[in-house]
């Protein structure tokens, strides 16, 4: 009989738990609509129609089923749904983990791919956690201080004496009441619900509608060497032509950048490799707490293609030297550093006053997104991702020779439109890396 009692009250403290757990999960995805169809892209198990409609409608969804819970409206059908929505995370994560897909997850927080060392158990366990719970209001769905309680208060049929339930026509009256009171309630029930969920299906469909809007990349996406879909164009036409997606937060980029970058750019002088840089922000290295540098590093770069393709290639190389690239984490690079740093790696006196304007004035920051964006629906889930005539390769140096030689051997591939990009020569070649410049510790 405790347990009884006790029951409601329990069911009404989970009730309220989930319902801000998923309040919590739907804030930032609803902030940041972009950045969470990228998170969900990350994961590779949808189609991409399907990815923005996860992203621009489930923190809808999940905002719903926060505010339904807290005001205890339709738990049963609030709870099915919620586990439902655990066991599919639940499997997205087994999925990521089997797979070895380095992500924060997505479920709840803005989420993306990550560079640092990533364990699912917590995740996992958290999730299992979560579903028990929505299983229980499934089972017992009725709490205390709820719509539901408070619509289901005349349910109740207060039992007759002793005596006229010892009577025949008593106990048909008695269960003749209860049982037109016990279709009122179902029919009632099925009524709120399906107006509940039409409101629901409703809503998610105009927030669909107003995050796909919120977002377009808004602002300018032209620059003089860069575009959305090639990036910066390093070199002549070739056979091979090689993608290289790298944010200059990332400590991973700049190792490859160590490892592999001087080979690189002989190719591309050999005529052997045309390279297209696409500088993005990736969401989990792109913080308040770094000054947005993914971002604004990025813009930067584009800022130094305008001046030439060529300085573009000296100060990517220059800004991905250990001595310079801040630690993942840590406060990134003020702009006033920033094109100091431009200063040292060679910027032309004449164009200074460009580069700093494009630079404070954050100038290509939609070309930023927009190119992350491409990069995200190309298949592109972390940085850095080297890919060789459209084909990804792995990080190491034995990788891209042979991808290069590959691609010499099946002969010259197709090629999109390039932007305006100089033939590279050994005098634009950046100086060498200072010998204080120690190999990176983060492995690719």
């Amino acid at each position: 009989m405790r347990w009884l009692s006790a029951r409601p009250w329990l069911g009404t403290v989970i009730r309220l738990f989930l319902g801000v757990v998923w309040i919590w999960a739907s804030w930032s995805k609803l902030h940041s609509p972009r950045t969470f169809v990228q998170a969900v892209r990350a994961y590779d198990a949808t189609p991409e129609w399907l990815a923005k409609a996860i992203g621009y409608g489930l923190p809808v969804l999940e905002f719903c089923l926060g505010l339904a819970l807290i005001l205890g409206l339709v738990v049963r059908v609030a709870a099915v749904v919620s586990a439902v929505l655990f066991f599919v995370f639940l499997v997205g994560l087994v999925q990521a983990a089997a797979r070895g897909i380095s992500l924060d997850c997505g479920c709840f927080g803005g989420g993306g791919t990550t560079d640092g060392g990533t364990s699912y158990t917590l995740d996992i366990l958290r999730d299992v956690g979560l579903l028990l719970l929505a299983a229980f209001l499934v089972l017992w769905p009725l709490t205390r201080l709820s719509i539901d309680e408070f619509i289901a208060r005349h349910d109740y049929v207060e039992p007759p004496s002793a005596k006229r339930l010892r009577s025949e026509q008593g106990r048909r009256k008695y269960n003749a009441l209860l049982e037109a009171r016990r279709k009122e309630a179902q029919s009632r029930n099925r009524w709120v619900a399906a107006s509940t969920a039409g409101v629901v299906v409703l809503v998610a469909l105009i927030g669909i509608g107003v995050q796909s809007g919120r977002a377009k990349v808004e602002g300018s996406l032209t620059a003089t060497n860069a575009s959305v879909a090639n990036g910066v164009v390093y070199g002549k036409k070739a056979a091979a032509t090689v993608d290289v997606y790298e944010d200059f937060q990332c400590p991973n980029c700049r190792d490859y950048e160590e490892r592999v970058g001087k080979t690189m750019q002989t190719y591309v002088q050999q005529n052997k490799a045309q390279v297209r840089y696409h500088m993005i922000s990736l969401s989990s290295l792109d913080s308040e707490e770094n000054g947005h540098y993914s971002s604004r590093g990025a813009n930067a770069g584009y800022c130094a293609s305008d001046i030439s393709v060529d300085f573009f290639h000296t100060f990517h190389t220059y800004m991905f030297q250990t001595k310079i690239q801040p630690a993942e984490g840590a406060g990134g690079i003020a702009d006033s550093m920033i094109i100091a740093d431009a200063t040292k790696a060679g910027l032309p006196a004449k164009s200074k006053t460009d580069f700093t304007s494009c630079v404070t004035d954050n100038k290509h920051k939609a070309l930023v997104q927009a190119v992350t964006d491409r990069s995200s629906q190309d298949g592109v889930s972390g940085t850095p991702t080297i890919k060789v005539n459209g084909k990804t390769i792995g990080n190491s140096l034995s990788d891209f020779t042979a991808a290069v030689a590959k691609a010499a051997k099946n002969g010259p591939a197709p090629s999109p439109s390039p932007t305006k990009t100089p033939t590279p020569t050994k005098a634009s070649t950046p100086a060498a890396t200072p010998a204080s410049s120690a190999k990176s510790s983060a492995k690719p």
